[in-house]
């Protein structure tokens, strides 16, 4: 994890920042201005990114195990924890062995169990493989970035004449800094999420959750989401239409979406 250990010793509330597979940290830069307010953003790494070796694979219950351990040296400290995609489970298993009474976890384009099963995997392929027809070639970073097109709005919004020309800004915007996943990377990211499922009689307060997803994310389906959530107690979900798995870069006001939930009064 990486933080500034003075301003975690200030702050009121620790805010873990928990990315997704094959994505840097740097997603989560629109939540630098809630310091204001007492925030003390502490960003946990995934192998191989963000200046971390790729020396090991990460484990969606070890990695919140050790959220829970840096929290619970802070017992008077509020905690909140916006995890994107494969982040989503690890805040969330967090959050139940975390002491302190006063937490919360937004799951952004949240992964689910088994990271979605076959469905996942038969759609997921689907697109690379579509990808791999519409440029007419096989090397890795061209069908890649022609691939992130798809994440940005869905299948129906890579196919929108409308939206064309935000998808060409997007991604080349984003073209230097798209990791291109090798085979060692991904699977050290993925591999632990694919065999995931919620601990057996595990339970979280829906009032501690909320799901903030793109309705037309091809990644995880809405229909998956909702399972998710119905294994969860029933939590509840903010879908945005037309938005696909890269709700951060398609619709950055999800960040003021989620500050609304992590400071709105019990009740």
């Amino acid at each position: 994890m990486v933080f500034d250990a003075q301003q975690v010793q200030r702050a009121e509330t620790l805010l873990f920042l928990v990315p997704g597979a094959l994505i840097s940290t740097d997603i989560f830069d629109p939540v630098k201005n809630w310091r204001e307010p007492g925030y003390a953003p502490i960003y946990y790494r995934f192998p191989g990114q963000d200046g971390l070796s790729l020396d090991h694979s990460l484990g969606i219950e070890t990695a919140a195990a050790q959220i829970a351990e840096f929290a619970n040296r802070y017992p008077e400290k509020s905690v909140r924890i916006l995890g994107y995609s494969t982040g989503g489970p690890i805040g969330i298993i967090a959050s139940d062995a975390i002491h302190t009474s006063d937490v919360r976890v937004a799951a952004m384009s949240t992964g689910v169990t088994r990271a979605g099963g076959l469905g996942t995997a038969l759609r997921t392929s689907g697109d690379v493989l579509a990808s791999v027809l519409r440029v007419g070639a096989l090397d890795r970073k061209t069908v890649w970035l022609e691939y992130y097109r798809t994440l940005l709005f869905g299948r129906d919004g890579r196919r929108d004449p409308a939206l064309a020309d935000r998808i060409d800004q997007l991604a080349a915007a984003k073209r230097e800094t798209i990791v291109i996943p090798s085979w060692e990377l991904a699977n050290a990211h993925s591999q632990d999420l694919r065999r995931w499922t919620l601990p057996k009689d595990f339970s979280v307060d829906p009032a501690r959750v909320r799901l903030f997803v793109g309705l037309s994310d091809p990644v995880f389906s809405t229909s998956q989401t909702r399972r998710f959530s119905h294994q969860l107690g029933g939590v509840r979900i903010y879908g945005y239409p037309g938005q696909g798995h890269l709700l951060f870069l398609t619709r950055p006001d999800v960040f003021e979406d989620v500050l609304a939930f992590f400071t709105a009064v019990p009740g």
